[in-house]
């Protein structure tokens, strides 16, 4: 077996595992309080290709960060975000996007969001429509 995969081999796997989302405790002292998921559409919005990362648990615990690859060779995403704070009756995350984060020209954009609980967009562009909203139930 070759001790390294080529560059398609590595982007098919990235987007097959997709998602992480993290359970690891922020210094902050308030919680989220919505039920999250982030969601990178392949195209334009709604599209039938997309990577999905559910932020809580079945139990209905809540996750504080997050992280998700998603995308077609040449146009793929690395997507990060952490619960900053409560803010009035919203939750804030700071979000941070790679673009294209599987070539050299690579740069990094980074925003915070308000949610709550309706989607919101993250980031838009020509190849990719990142949101975060409550989960279909």
């Amino acid at each position: 077996m070759a001790a390294h995969m080529n560059k398609t081999s590595q982007l098919l796997l990235a987007a097959l595992l997709a998602v992480a989302c993290l359970a690891a405790e922020s210094p902050s002292k308030s919680k989220p309080h919505f039920k999250a998921v982030v969601t990178c559409f392949n195209g334009k919005l709604d599209s039938g290709s997309y990577c999905r990362a559910t932020c809580f648990q079945p139990d209905g615990t809540l996750h504080r960060t997050g992280k998700m690859t998603c995308g077609w060779p040449g146009t793929v995403s690395e997507v990060e975000w952490s619960f900053v704070e409560t803010r009035g009756t919203n939750d804030v995350y700071r979000f941070t996007r790679r673009f294209p984060s599987d070539t050299r020209a690579a740069a990094a954009t980074s925003k915070l969001i308000e949610f709550g609980g309706s989607r919101i967009t993250v980031f838009e562009d020509q190849h990719q429509v990142i949101v975060m909203e409550g989960p279909k139930e």
